[in-house]
């Protein structure tokens, strides 16, 4: 069905670079990135680390300035499932809420 209405399937990286997640500073007040953190790579550092994004805003909308560049580009019609991480709170109860669900945008 959703095929039928012109919907495209999309994939988005699962990680984001710091620089790219410290911008959401800038649009959402009281931002506070409780993400996880990969630092290393085998046995290596990472010169920078990324995070496993904890929501698909961070690396998505970007693209849409690049995609969007007037009201003829739209309607942009999406759908992506993705993992998403979250590390918000201490102690998950197990099929109320977890750190890692699969999400639909």
């Amino acid at each position: 069905q959703i095929e039928k209405l012109g919907v495209e399937n999309a994939y988005f990286p699962m990680f984001v670079s710091k620089d790219r997640l410290e911008k959401e500073k800038d649009h959402v007040e009281g931002f506070a990135p409780e993400v996880a953190w990969v630092t290393k790579s085998g046995d290596g550092d990472l010169a920078k680390p990324i995070a496993v994004r904890p929501t698909s805003e961070t690396i998505m909308y970007p693209a849409y300035s690049d995609w969007i560049k007037s009201h003829r580009d739209l309607p942009l019609k999406l759908n992506q499932w993705s993992n998403v991480v979250r590390w918000e709170f201490k102690y998950p109860t197990p099929f109320l809420r977890t750190r890692e669900f699969l999400w639909q945008e």
